[in-house]
């Protein structure tokens, strides 16, 4: 009996997990922690994670590539951003700064490169501002900085886009 009732919660538990994962792709601490959230034992955790590792539902590599990819060709920021961004979702820095490296060449691109896509767009709309220059460079290094980007390449960035003078 005992095997039927731990059958049922496992099941319970891949469900709840499945319906977790129908939004978006998730990490294996992701998914754990709303499985914690829902009760479940450590026990049947470790379980259902190993199944749904075992079938390619809970990746966290092929999490780390596209959520790069995303942010490459989407929401560009710097790699110290996204990097926080994925330790949070529970994802080393030791594992994600390499897989980052690796995902922007494979993407042929490069933290200058995405720093200034993101200040060319957002300059455009500073010209547009009655401004002086130095308020729009301020803006701009504030909304790089925000973004993630290592203050050197954000200051090429804004030169290359609100020169001085």
């Amino acid at each position: 009996m005992a095997s039927a009732v731990t059958e049922e919660v496992q099941r319970r538990a891949v469900d709840a997990a499945l319906n977790f994962l129908s939004y978006r792709q998730r990490t294996a601490q992701e998914v754990e922690r709303k499985l914690h959230e829902r009760g479940f034992s450590e026990e049947t955790i470790e379980a259902v994670i190993r199944r749904l590792s075992g079938v390619g539902l809970v990746d966290d590599e092929a999490f780390v590539g596209a959520f790069v990819r995303d942010r490459v060709n989407h929401r560009p920021m710097g790699v110290r951003r996204m990097a926080d961004e994925l330790y949070v979702k529970g994802i080393a820095r030791e594992i994600s700064l390499p897989a980052i490296e690796e995902m922007l060449k494979e993407e042929g691109t490069d933290e200058r490169a995405m720093a200034r896509r993101v200040a060319e767009r957002k300059a455009k709309g500073l010209k547009a501002r009655q401004e002086d220059r130095s308020t729009q460079r301020r803006r701009l290094r504030d909304h790089l900085l925000r973004r993630g980007f290592e203050p050197r390449i954000a200051q090429e960035a804004i030169d290359d886009w609100l020169p001085r003078g």
